[in-house]
């Protein structure tokens, strides 16, 4: 179970300008969307426990996650960042790994071990529209949209309490997006709590809320680097 109660998000350039605030339940999925910069990669790296939260608190389990139980929680969280590739022309550590000897590099560390189910593996990259021989494919010849759908392909393998996923849908056609939410919608029905991200116009975020669907929306940093009074005093209604 994943809570955030009252949370300011902090960036370089400023405290969020309003309070966020959510939980989310094992079966549930919380959509966030919102601009490019309005603080979703920071949502994720505060629930990650890479950046603190400038005031309010983040849960998990009852916990509060700071910098000293992180390490413990991303233990429990399958993690998807939006930059899946290196930038500024620096090699990828996967760039020489083929999808599949990726995948079983990630099945082989000592919070997995596990192999391998092929006939699972094969039916979740056909649900999330990858070709059926992109296992053989070099990682670095793949697009960011299908390098975060392999990544997921490693959830048709193992399971997390808390799975994060950071612009998953981002540069997906209509179908892929129907198709990859289904296979998230599949994880969160198995008993995970999922929390995503993404642009204002994919689909997610023009969804109607529901028992296990929770939408949020992020308004993005006041650059003075304190928030608006005014703001904190209104967080979104606890689920």
């Amino acid at each position: 179970m994943l809570e955030l109660k009252d949370v300011i998000l902090h960036s370089p350039a400023g405290n969020a300008r309003r309070a966020l605030s959510f939980l989310i339940r094992p079966g549930d999925i919380c959509c966030v969307g919102g601009e490019t910069g309005s603080g979703k990669t920071t949502l994720v790296r505060s629930v990650m426990g890479f950046c603190p939260v400038a005031s309010g608190y983040l849960s998990i389990d009852g916990e509060l996650v700071d910098w000293l139980s992180a390490p413990t929680f991303r233990r429990k969280i399958f993690y998807i960042p939006a930059e899946v590739s290196a930038e500024d022309g620096r090699p990828s550590p996967f760039d020489n790994l083929t999808v599949r000897q990726l995948i079983e590099a990630q099945l082989q560390l000592g919070i997995n071990r596990t192999h391998i189910d092929n006939d699972r593996l094969s039916e979740a990259w056909q649900l999330l529209g990858l070709d059926e021989n992109i296992g053989e494919r070099m990682c670095r010849d793949l697009s960011a949209s299908e390098m975060r759908r392999a990544l997921l392909s490693i959830g048709s393998q193992i399971h997390r309490d808390l799975v994060v996923a950071d612009e998953l849908t981002t540069d997906l056609t209509m179908e892929e997006e129907q198709s990859t939410f289904k296979f998230v919608r599949a994880m969160a029905q198995s008993g995970s709590a999922v929390l995503l991200t993404c642009l204002p116009d994919d689909l997610l975020v023009k969804q109607e809320e529901n028992e296990h669907f929770i939408i949020r929306n992020l308004s993005g940093f006041d650059t003075a680097g304190a928030p608006n009074s005014t703001d904190r005093q209104a967080p979104h209604t606890d689920d």
